[in-house]
Order: C-alpha cells, then sequence, then structure tokens
C-alpha cells in the first residue's frame, strides 16, 4: 500500500540476498532484548538500549550493546544513527471479514445493539470476492504499519462459514512470508452445545483454524456450554479465543466462568479472553477475586482499547448526565500486577463496531499508553503489541529482538519514547526477509 511516506525497496537489496547485515546503533525497547540486556539498568521514562543487531538468513542471529559487536568480515553495515527499533509487531485479535464496510453498513448510533444489527444485514454482501477485496486491503495496511501476525476471528454461522474461512485461508497462503494469518471461529459459545458445534469445529480447523473461539452471553446454561466447548477442543488438541464481557453490566461475569470452568475441566490447552470489560466495574473485592482465578486458571487476556472506548457508555441523546463517566477499558494494570499475560489490539477497523481504524498497531499502543496509563510501565508496555501478544497467539519466537528471532524489524522516525508517543504515524522503515534468501531488502 503507497502512501506519502512510503520508503520504496532499496536499490541495495540485491546485495543482502545472502549476506550478513549488521545494524548499528539501534535503540531497542529493554523489555524486548535477550538475557542480561533485557535487565539493563535504563531510565524509566527512556526504557531503550542503543543495540548493535546481527541479521542472517531471516533470522537474528546476534544482539549486543552498540559498539560491543566486533565487525565481522563481508557484513553489510547500516548505522541507524539512534533510530527506535522494534520486531514486527503482533495484532493479536482482529476481525478482517467486517473490516471496511462503514461506508455502506455505517452504525448512527454509535451502540453495540445497531453494529450487530447493520453488520448482521450486511452479510448479504459477504461474497468471496468482497471478503477478499476487503481482507486484502486490510492485510496491506498492516503490512504497511509493520505488522507481521495478525489473528483474526471469522464469523462461523452457517452457511456461509465454509466461504469466509476459504477466503482467509487463501489469504494465509497468499501472505506467507510477509504476514503469518491465523483464524479463529466466532460463533455462539453455545453453538457448541448443539448438534452444529462439531461442524463449525471441523470446518474451522480443515481450513486451518489456530484455535476454537464465540462469544459468551451470560445465562445459566452458560458453564455447560463452556464445558462441552472445552471438551470439543482438548478432543482436537487446540485453545480457545474468546469474546467474553464487552458490555459495562458488572453482573456479566463471564470471564470468571470461563476460569472456573478451565480449571473444572483441567484443560491443558491455551485460553484467551477478550474484551473483559465488565469487569472495570464491578466491586473491588470481586475483580480481585476473579483476577485470581483468571491467574490460576492460566488465562491470557486481550484487551480492544480503541473499540471499546468507541462503543462503551454511549448515552442517548436525551440522557443526563449526556457524556460518558466510564470508557471500556479492563483492569489492564492490575493484570499485569498479577502476572495476567495481556495484549492489546485492532479488533474492528472502519466498520459498525469502530467507524476508524488502519490496522496500525503503534497508533494502539500509543493509545493504549494513554488510555491506560501505561507510561508508568513503560518498559513493559511495549510487549502489548509484540512479546506478549506473540506468546499469546502461540509465537514466542516473534515480537522480539534477540537470537532466533525473525529478521523481521520495524525502524521508526522517532529517537526516544517520547517522539514516538507523540507522533505514532512517523515514517516507517522496514527490514523485510525472505526465509530462503536471508534479507531480502530495505522497504
Amino acid at each position: 500500500m503507497d502512501r506519502p511516506w512510503h520508503i520504496p525497496c532499496s536499490p541495495r537489496a540485491s546485495l543482502l540476498n545472502r549476506r550478513m547485515l549488521i545494524l548499528r546503533r539501534a535503540l531497542v525497547p529493554v523489555s524486548l532484548l535477550p538475557g542480561p540486556l533485557a535487565r539493563t539498568a535504563v531510565d524509566a521514562v527512556e526504557p531503550a538500549l542503543l543495540c548493535d543487531v546481527t541479521l542472517e538468513a531471516g533470522r537474528i542471529t546476534a544482539v549486543a550493546a552498540a559498539g560491543a559487536m566486533a565487525p565481522a568480515a563481508g557484513a553489510v553495515v547500516e548505522d541507524l544513527e539512534g533510530a527506535l527499533v522494534w520486531p514486527g509487531l503482533v495484532d493479536a485479535h482482529v476481525h478482517l471479514d467486517k473490516a471496511h464496510t462503514w461506508h455502506r453498513a455505517p452504525n448512527r448510533s454509535a451502540t453495540f445493539a445497531e453494529a450487530l444489527m447493520v453488520l448482521g444485514r450486511d452479510k448479504d454482501h459477504w461474497t468471496a470476492a468482497d471478503l477478499e477485496r476487503r481482507a486484502e486491503f486490510s492485510l496491506r495496511c498492516a503490512y504497511a504499519h509493520g505488522t507481521r501476525i495478525i489473528r483474526t476471528h471469522v464469523d462461523t454461522g452457517l452457511p456461509w462459514a465454509e466461504t469466509s474461512h476459504a477466503v482467509m485461508a487463501a489469504l494465509r497462503s497468499r501472505w506467507a512470508g510477509r504476514i503469518e494469518l491465523q483464524t479463529v471461529p466466532l460463533c455462539g459459545t453455545g453453538d457448541f452445545s448443539t448438534a452444529r458445534g462439531e461442524k463449525i469445529a471441523d470446518l474451522a480447523l480443515r481450513h486451518g483454524a489456530s484455535a476454537l473461539g464465540g462469544f459468551a452471553v451470560m445465562s445459566p446454561e452458560l458453564p455447560a456450554h463452556f464445558d462441552r466447548e472445552l471438551a470439543i477442543a482438548r478432543e482436537r488438541g487446540v485453545g480457545l479465543d474468546l469474546h467474553v464481557d464487552e458490555n459495562g453490566n458488572p453482573g456479566s461475569e463471564c470471564l470468571r466462568l470461563v476460569a472456573e470452568a478451565v480449571l473444572r475441566t483441567e484443560f491443558p490447552y491455551p485460553v484467551v479472553c477478550g474484551h473483559c470489560c465488565s469487569l472495570g466495574v464491578q466491586p473491588p473485592a470481586r475483580q480481585r477475586a476473579t483476577l485470581d482465578l483468571v491467574r490460576a486458571a492460566g488465562l491470557k487476556v486481550i484487551s480492544l482499547p480503541l473499540c471499546n472506548l468507541y462503543l462503551q457508555d454511549r448515552r442517548a441523546a436525551d440522557a443526563f448526565p449526556r457524556h460518558p463517566s466510564w470508557r471500556g477499558l479492563t483492569l489492564i494494570q492490575d493484570m499485569l500486577d498479577a502476572g495476567i499475560p495481556v495484549a492489546c489490539a485492532s479488533d474492528n477497523v472502519r466498520d459498525a463496531f469502530f467507524a476508524y481504524g488502519d490496522f496500525d498497531l503503534l497508533e494502539v499502543y500509543a493509545q493504549s499508553v494513554r488510555l491506560a496509563h501505561l507510561d508508568t510501565r513503560l518498559a513493559e508496555s511495549v510487549r502489548v503489541v509484540s512479546a506478549t501478544a506473540a506468546d499469546i497467539v502461540g509465537r514466542p519466537d516473534a515480537g522480539r529482538i534477540a537470537p532466533g528471532a525473525p529478521a523481521q524489524l520495524v525502524i521508526t522516525a522517532a529517537r526516544s519514547f517520547s517522539e514516538l508517543l507523540s507522533r505514532p504515524a512517523a515514517p516507517l522503515r522496514r527490514w523485510r526477509t525472505d526465509p530462503h534468501a536471508g534479507i531480502a531488502g530495505l522497504s
């Protein structure tokens, strides 16, 4: 996707194909560095370290403090002059099948209920060609912004599920080597307790799904629905990636019920819960008890700050007060304090659930820092769109600048966190790789 700031492929690209590349004076966030470097004492306001990074054969092969790495004969050397460098970014929760439908299915009230209604009607347009066109453009946007792994939830109500999953599988193949595209089926958790449940699971997995999914709604039957979905997932050797508590109702405790079900059934695979909004409006004692269960069950959480900021606590025109008093975030700080893995992701982009966005994870990161006050833990904060997000989607080798990690780097125009957070949309450069030829060039 061409943009005014797009830097075309370097004329030196052919020189780099089978050569070692050393990036000198790269400013790297410390929490993304290996071993002793990650424990280097740095300023909490600017938690990054100048490093030299060696890339070869599609992988990072060495990282050292700037100036500590001996020169290698025949290596290509690039001096980054203190540019802030990130690993390829990880967008752990999106909806490619809904993206870029705002022009034909706008949400005029900006409420959750209308979003469900208008996108439900819009599915009449979801042909293979329509899905491919919109999802392809979304991937181009994400790639231009430095994303290298995306997990998308795919609406899987029969009968259109076959088309949607087939399109995503084709895009996964087409984008291999640029973006790793993971899929998760999205349906009601109760659907897995019906005759359709195993068919939905098998259809999604046949098309390469990474986990089973679903959206949960509070009901007396919900514990049994979770037990059944966990049983289906266990039989197939996969985890779950669920939508839970995307509302401001303190009585909505799907997150708690997921944790109890995982503990009750001793489920052995990863379980991810997205949104978890209602936790933010519950009494503190209940919040603490739920976080204890989440930690004990080993759940991982994905917060979707931009979408939930947009949808949650919308007030009617005749309401007083009209101004929102709650902005939809889950307890990100408290989860991090408890050692619960938390990522932040794009979620919906330019559709009825969120009218804006561009699959720009640095924008998501900058807004998450501001909205959740992650500036108080800036060193750790970078992991919400990189290392922790990679762990959550099953890629613990990615999202880091460390030996063995993919040689996929995002070189920002910033020379400090302050500059990056002030101008997240500033020009980027990307070191892209060819898994067979090594470094393919600068773009």
